[in-house]
């Protein structure tokens, strides 16, 4: 090989390989069971799968699939899809009882839990059916008939029998061995993935209760927030409180409630690719599955999405109180910076008072010194009066002392002013 290849590239080519039936009879019974395996469980099923087995000559098992033959023609199936396994066996019509017994019981012997097992026989036409659906104890009070790919008659009731299994009963039609296993694939598809999005629904049934509640609760909750009658402190603790709990009902019914959305879909895919025809008198294929699973599945859907709408009403709710909490605090903030800024001016005034003073202390003590000197002046020089000259020099020394003062008080205001505008600045 002279080209480099991607390292999923043959994952993919066996991905699309992987849900291969085997070429099914005219003649033949099917037994097939679907499981729930728990993570758990894993390492049992490989066990149970590579140890417990039957015995088969052509044997090929991978990761997640694997297949057996025996030269009596009988088939084994295994397939691993995310959260359950398919295990189906294939008997030819003339294997004797005994030996098909061997190779149920290992399959009924699996871990994990069934979610499906049916038992379909497949007759080369309908000539003798009313025998074989006797045979097989199909009811015929709530009986599904009806046609589907190349001329194929299905009949069935669709419960559970006394061995805990299903029965269906299905004609050859005219189609070859491999193209009739592609067919009773999808109506096997149909049911597995039908009962598998059933599943969702006893989710949506238990915690739809709560989620009444939950919803109740939100609405009282918006009513008090928008009333402001309490404390936002204990409105956000309430607020907090809802959204918990929205989450672990989400966290409970996330991975069930997608899991029903997209096996629903490929159930409704598998049957319409089976182009049923309906049958006069008879409940067709698409009415037995549409009956229930349509109901169900859009149930499921609407909890999602209630689920999301109120996970969109707590955010609204929120914003609504972080809104009116932030507003708050910005009334505070202001009214804090207005306090802050009377008591900057009062202690301006103060220190423009006591600046007042200190000119006229200083004043006070300046003419003092300028009058000792005059009088030290007038002893010696006498014919002056110093009385006179203490009076003269008292204003000029006043209106010097104060532009001093002033002088001081605007140059510390200018540095402080250009401190400030450093620190702004990014």
């Amino acid at each position: 090989m002279s080209f480099t290849e991607h390292p999923l590239r043959r994952w993919a080519v066996d991905e699309m390989r992987l849900r291969r039936f085997a070429p099914v009879s005219a003649h033949c019974e099917i037994y097939q069971v679907v499981r729930l395996i728990e993570p758990d469980e894993r390492s049992a099923e490989d066990r149970w799968l590579i140890n417990a087995r039957p015995d088969f000559n052509d044997w090929t098992l991978a990761a997640r699939h694997g297949s057996g033959h025996t030269p009596a023609g009988i088939h084994f199936l295994w397939e691993r899809h995310t959260e359950a396994s398919t295990l189906t066996l294939i008997f030819p019509d003339e294997i004797p009882e005994p030996v098909r017994h061997e190779y149920i019981q290992w399959m009924e012997n699996w871990p994990g839990g069934v979610v499906r097992a049916t038992q379909i026989r497949v007759v080369p036409d309908n000539v003798s059916i009313d025998a074989d659906l006797l045979a097989m104890g199909i009811s015929t009070d709530e009986m599904v008939c009806c046609d589907i790919n190349a001329g194929i008659r299905l009949w069935s009731d669709f419960s559970i029998h006394g061995d805990g299994y299903g029965r269906l009963l299905i004609t050859a039609g005219n189609v070859g061995e491999g193209e009739r296993g592609r067919i009773i694939q999808r109506v096997q598809e149909l049911g597995n993935y039908r009962n598998l999005a059933l599943l969702g629904f006893p989710v949506v049934q238990q915690y739809g209760p709560q989620l009444d509640q939950l919803e109740h609760r939100l609405s009282d909750h918006a009513r008090r927030v928008a009333s402001a009658d309490d404390d936002d402190e204990i409105l956000l603790n309430d607020l907090a409180a809802i959204s918990s709990e929205l989450e672990l009902i989400r966290s409970a019914t996330g991975f069930r409630l997608s899991a029903t959305a997209a096996y629903a879909e490929v159930a409704a895919d598998r049957l319409a690719a089976l182009d049923v025809k309906p049958i006069l008198n008879f409940q067709s294929l698409t009415d037995f599955t549409e009956r229930r699973l349509v109901p169900a599945s859009r149930t499921c859907s609407v909890f999602r999405q209630r689920l999301g709408d109120i996970a969109d009403r707590i955010s609204g709710v929120m914003h609504t109180l972080d809104v009116r909490i932030d507003s708050r605090i910005k009334a505070q903030n202001l009214g804090l910076m207005r306090s802050m800024e009377r008591s900057t001016q009062l202690q301006l005034r103060l220190q423009t008072l006591v600046e007042g003073l200190s000119v006229i202390a200083a004043a006070y003590y300046l003419i003092g010194l300028i009058a000792y000197i005059t009088k030290g002046v007038s002893a010696m020089k006498t014919g002056f009066g110093s009385d006179v000259f203490i009076g003269a020099v008292t204003l000029p020394v006043v209106l010097l002392i104060y532009l001093f003062v002033n002088r001081l008080r605007h140059k510390v205001l200018k540095e402080t002013g250009e401190e400030n505008a450093r620190i702004e600045k990014p």
